[in-house]
């Protein structure tokens, strides 16, 4: 009898086993988007790999891998089919459905190409885009074109080499994927540049279905943030894109640095008094501005601008993540030559809301002069910015004479926000002289 019991038992405790170890089997999702993840040899490979190693995930766990489509992953984790999916961009839509680990491991963002420069946004009207199904930034884009009325077709591809592919050959007349896909097939595809449109900058996490258990999360968390602080994810990160990097910079470089000589040259000869007057001149003005600056102790958070002073300070921060990240960032001043424009700055500032998208802001310089500050877009956006600008004033009936002009921060140099907003309000003086020249 007594020797029944101890067989029971142990095969309790066989059954306890193989069920734990069942139960708790890992099945992760990965997808071709190299070097962030990637198949070789029929194995996974990749920084989100790399990740889950420093981590022992692989090691002390039962690991199952599933490589697919990202679409059809997502739909996979969605349902519960998969525990675990790599290289996710993280989103408000998203996160009804997933749950993320906090960490970021890399910043990423779109990026629009094609075989040649693209000066104005609205010349795409009408035209074929080749997208990433399933892509975040093909959504957001699309949002975009709608927001500024413009009307696209759109081919659908699997993966973003794909839609470099259709590019390259001529099938559409510009693309829709991550800049770091770009980065990683430049030199594959020569003749596919990247525009200076760039939009939606998203965190790349790991996801789960929403109400998993995230425990596995939590320990990728503490172990991105270990990689963060020994430098170990920088390193990582360099060895996958350096070289990519490297002969992209010595292609373009290269032809930069002949063009950029001469212009320079010719500026210099052509245009060096002109261009002391105009300094002069605008750092009077910008002086001038600074004196009549509207300053408080705290933002108005009723009318969602910003004052001077914390304004300034966001902008710095937003100058150290566009360093951090290689991100285009764009100032734009708006300056109101209107008598009675105390009467309608309550609607003017209601249009400011409609213009401005997520991670963009508001602030003053000083009762009649705006500085924006645009996260999602660069410089050449600035004519649709205007006129968009334009057709919100005729619909909330607010007549207002105004003058714009804008500057882009290049990450490769040492400016700093009163500089930046220096160049943006010199521009506006142009714009401002140009006009009134034409009255």
């Amino acid at each position: 009898m007594s020797m029944r019991i101890v067989y029971n038992f142990l095969a309790l405790i066989l059954i306890v086993i193989l069920f734990y170890t069942i139960s708790f089997a890992l099945s992760i999702g990965y997808y071709d988007n190299y070097p962030l993840i990637y198949e070789h040899n029929g194995q996974p490979k990749g920084l989100f790999i790399d990740v889950l190693e420093r981590a022992d995930i692989l090691r002390n766990q039962k690991v199952e891998f599933v490589y697919g489509e990202f679409s059809d992953l997502m739909e996979r984790l969605k349902n519960g089919e998969i525990n675990l999916l790599v290289a996710v961009a993280h989103t408000p839509e998203r996160e009804e459905l997933y749950t993320f680990n906090s960490e970021p491991v890399i910043m990423n963002w779109g990026v629009l190409v094609s075989l040649k420069s693209i000066e104005n946004f609205m010349l795409l009207d009408s035209k074929v885009i080749a997208v990433n199904k399933g892509d975040v930034y093909y959504q957001r884009f699309k949002d975009l074109a709608k927001s500024f009325g413009i009307s696209l077709d759109y081919i659908e591809k699997d993966t973003y080499e794909e839609v470099i592919q259709a590019v390259d050959s001529g099938e559409t007349v510009a693309g829709v994927v991550s800049r770091l896909a770009y980065i990683v097939n430049s030199a594959k595809y020569p003749k596919v540049l990247a525009t200076s449109f760039i939009f939606s900058p998203v965190a790349l996490k790991f996801a789960m279905k929403k109400g998993e258990d995230t425990s596995v999360l939590d320990n990728i968390d503490k172990t991105l943030a270990l990689m963060k602080a020994n430098g170990e994810l920088d390193k990582l990160f360099n060895e996958y894109f350096g070289l990519s990097k490297q002969k992209q910079e010595m292609s373009v470089g290269i032809f930069l640095l002949i063009i950029l000589s001469v212009v320079y040259l010719l500026t210099i000869l052509a245009f060096k008094h002109l261009l002391k007057r105009e300094k002069y001149r605008c750092e009077a003005a910008l002086e001038g501005y600074k004196r009549t600056l509207i300053l408080k102790d705290i933002p108005d958070e009723t009318r969602n601008v910003y004052n001077y002073t914390f304004g300034q300070e966001i902008l710095k921060n937003y100058i150290a993540l566009s360093k951090r990240e290689n991100h285009a960032l764009c100032v734009v001043v708006l300056e109101f030559e209107d008598a009675n424009f105390e009467e309608k700055r309550i609607k003017v500032e209601n249009v400011f809301k409609q213009l401005l998208k997520d991670g963009d802001f508001v602030f003053t310089l000083n009762e009649h002069i705006y500085v924006f500050v645009l996260y999602q877009y660069g410089i050449f956006f600035i004519e649709v910015f205007r006129k968009k600008f334009i057709d919100l004033l005729r619909r909330e009936e607010v007549n207002t004479k105004f003058y714009i002009g804008a500057k882009q921060f290049d990450f490769s140099e040492n400016i700093t926000a009163d500089i930046l907003i220096y160049e943006a309000v010199a521009e506006m003086e142009k714009d401002k002289q140009f006009r009134k020249m034409k009255e």
